[in-house]
Formats: C-alpha cells, sequence, structure tokens
C-alpha cells in the first residue's frame, strides 16, 4: 500500500469490522474516568492486530505502531468517554447503560482509531517512522484526560512530532469534512453564581428581597455584554445552562443558583467578559439590596490549527477521498476540546468528520437522539490514515 489510501481496500477489508466495533461501543458507553471496560475491548482489539500499547492515565492507552523504516512520529488522538444522557434514538444497538450515551460520537472515534490502527499494522514493512493512537479518556470533563497523558510522557519517547484529531459532525454528510487554519475552537470556560436575597410573604414584596427578580434581571442583560460591549466580528459566546431557586408559589425566593458558559476566540475578550459579569453583578444586586457569589473557572483554551497541517490534511481528503471533501471553514466553531493541550505542543490540525445520514433530521452533540451514519467511518479511517502517510513520507525538515 503505498502513500495513497484506497477507499475501495477499506470498504473490502474493514467495513463490517468498523462497524462491528462501533456498534459494540456505542451499546456499553461509559462516563469520564469510569471508561475501564471501554480500555478493555480496545485493549483486547490491539491484541488481535498484534499492534503494542501501554495503559495510561488509569482508563486510556496509547498504542504505537513502528514501522519498519526511521522516520518522524505522528499521533492520533481519539477520545473515548461517553456524556451522563439517556439515549432516545430507535437504534438497534442502542446503549445498554441506563443514563450515559455515546451523544457526542467518541465511540466513532475509538472505531476510526482502530481501523487506523489495522490499516497501518498490516504495513509496516512500507511504513517511516511511528504512528501513536492515542485512546483518550475524560474529555467531556475538565480538566480533561489529555494534560495526564501527556505528563506521562506520551509525547516522548519516541518523540511526537504533529498530531491529529477527527470529530463527528451530524451536519456533514459521510465522505464530507471541515478544517481551517488558525483558530478552529473556541475556549469554553465555566460560571458559577449565586444571587442571594431574604425570603418572605409573596403577599409583602417589599419586605424582602426576591432572588428570582435579581437573576430575572440578570439573565436579560448578560446577553449584552456579547451584543453591545464586544465587536460584531469579533466571537463570544454566554449562555446561562441551568437555574436553581424557589421553594413554593407563594414565597420570595432569598437565592437563586446560576451556571453556565462563556466561549470566546481572543484573550482580552474572554478577559472582559469576565470583569464585565461581574460588574453587572454589582450592578443588579445593588439595585435589589442583594448579594452574590461568582466563580468564573477558566476551561480548554481556544484551539489553533497549524498552516502545514492543516494543507496537508486538505491535500489527502483529496488524494483519498476527493478534490470537493473538503471543506474550508469560514469562522471557528465555538466548541471547546482538550486536544488544544496537543496542538499547544506540536504542530496538529482539528478537523470535523460528517457522520450526518442524507433526508434524515441531524441531532447535534449532546442530544439524546445523537446518531453516527455508519457509512462515515470509512471515510474517517480513509482521512486519518491518508493524512498520516502524507506526513511520514514528507521529506522532513
Amino acid at each position: 500500500m503505498g502513500i495513497e489510501i484506497s477507499l475501495n481496500y477499506i470498504e473490502e477489508k474493514l467495513e463490517s469490522y468498523l462497524q462491528s466495533v462501533y456498534k459494540h461501543l456505542h451499546q456499553y458507553p461509559e462516563l469520564s474516568t469510569e471508561e475501564y471496560g471501554t480500555q478493555k475491548f480496545i485493549e483486547s482489539e490491539l491484541q488481535k492486530l498484534n499492534i503494542p500499547y501501554k495503559k495510561m492515565a488509569d482508563t486510556g492507552l496509547c498504542a504505537e505502531i513502528r514501522g519498519d523504516q526511521p522516520g518522524n512520529t505522528i499521533l492520533l488522538r481519539s477520545d473515548i468517554d461517553a456524556l451522563p444522557i439517556r439515549e432516545q434514538t430507535d437504534l438497534e444497538y442502542k446503549s445498554k447503560k441506563e443514563g450515559a450515551m455515546h451523544a457526542c460520537g467518541h465511540d466513532a472515534h475509538i472505531t476510526v482509531g482502530l481501523g487506523v490502527g489495522a490499516l497501518l499494522q498490516e504495513s509496516k514493512a512500507k511504513l517511516k517512522g511511528t504512528v501513536k493512537i492515542m485512546f483518550q479518556p475524560s474529555e467531556e470533563v475538565h480538566p480533561g484526560g489529555a494534560i495526564r497523558m501527556i505528563e506521562e510522557g506520551i509525547l516522548e519517547n519516541p518523540k511526537v512530532d504533529a498530531a491529529i484529531c477527527m470529530h463527528t459532525n451530524p451536519y456533514l454528510l459521510p465522505g464530507q469534512f471541515e478544517v481551517k487554519e488558525g483558530y478552529m475552537l473556541a475556549s469554553s470556560d465555566r460560571i458559577y453564581i449565586s444571587l442571594i436575597g431574604k425570603g418572605g410573604h409573596a403577599a409583602a414584596p417589599h419586605q424582602s428581597v426576591d432572588a428570582i427578580a435579581m437573576a430575572g434581571q440578570f439573565i436579560s442583560n448578560i446577553q449584552n455584554i456579547v451584543a453591545r460591549q464586544v465587536s460584531p466580528v469579533d466571537n463570544a459566546v454566554v449562555t446561562i445552562g441551568k437555574i436553581q431557586g424557589g421553594y413554593t408559589s407563594n414565597a420570595i425566593a432569598d437565592r437563586v443558583d446560576l451556571s453556565g458558559t462563556v466561549r470566546t476566540i481572543k484573550k482580552e475578550t474572554q478577559d472582559a467578559i469576565e470583569a464585565k459579569i461581574e460588574e453587572l453583578l454589582q450592578s443588579v444586586t445593588n439595585f435589589w439590596g442583594g448579594s452574590y457569589t461568582y466563580k468564573y473557572e477558566r476551561g480548554y483554551p481556544a484551539t489553533w490549527n497549524d498552516k502545514r497541517m492543516t494543507q496537508m490534511a486538505k491535500n489527502a481528503g483529496e488524494i483519498c477521498i476527493g478534490k470537493n471533501s473538503m471543506v474550508e471553514l469560514e469562522n471557528p466553531y465555538m466548541s471547546g476540546d482538550d486536544f488544544v493541550f496537543l496542538s499547544s505542543s506540536v504542530p496538529s490540525v482539528f478537523i470535523y468528520w460528517g457522520t450526518g445520514t442524507e433526508g434524515k433530521e441531524s441531532f447535534p452533540w449532546h442530544h439524546p437522539k445523537f446518531h453516527v451514519n455508519l457509512m462515515s467511518l470509512k471515510y474517517g479511517v480513509a482521512l486519518a490514515a491518508q493524512i498520516i502517510l502524507t506526513f511520514l513520507n514528507e521529506e522532513q525538515t
């Protein structure tokens, strides 16, 4: 198998394997830090493929395909954790674990990792250098598993020269991919707020400090931070995702707890929004005579795609799939990922990979009806393997 990956070859040799692996993983999701069964399954598959590996970060693994010819090292990241969501699909292979679901496609990421491993291991006599396949736990829970695996040495011995990551995208069809040079994903921060008032009878609101009224005013005005105090050509999102407070219909609430997320690209915008939220909290609570607590928790930084690796991904897509397979993104996605800790360490590229179904409603990531088109698996393997071979066979400077 030369430098060009054959999609027909993957269909013939790996299609049934990929679908079998995916269906198993989808039925047995495991939450962040709890991926012991998933680890055991991956370990078993690597043993069948005669691919060396080592366990890392408790529930993760690093597989290594060592080419018979010397060369550089490239890493493929596949995250492995699921989400605490009750699946609502009608798939025959739907989750068998109540309250857990692969609603972000990490089961497909594992499948691609194993598929790439199977494809390259059988041709390692022609392979220049080393391929590391990083089966990473805990992407969904900050600070994520990537940092732990880096701390445990995944980028060393041999030293990793580049990294790639492919992520499901239900809004693209199989054979379609999205990528852009520069910022690809946003930073993902969390905010935790308590608005504290004074409880009392609903018939005498003047004798109380209504925490729900404070919360209403705060939530209504927080969007003005982005709408009126961030440049319209900048990228920023502020979302309050959870609100909890009150006791009964005829009582004034003395406390409301809020939590949400802030997504930004530029650090100066991130800093400004953090400060503006506190200014708004001070204004609202001063007006009502209440008080507040506020915690701004920095999450994953914004993810940057290396220029050379991005162009290599585009070229690889044209080679193995077709000229129109790679879509150039105009703006970054406002989601975040701990792949950033790899991309800030070595030249990297994060790619969105089409897993939707034509004519069928697409449900977003983290939705209980999220699903992956099984026909997309071969395309993920093809592109990842093509980028890897292109990188390793290029003359390195």
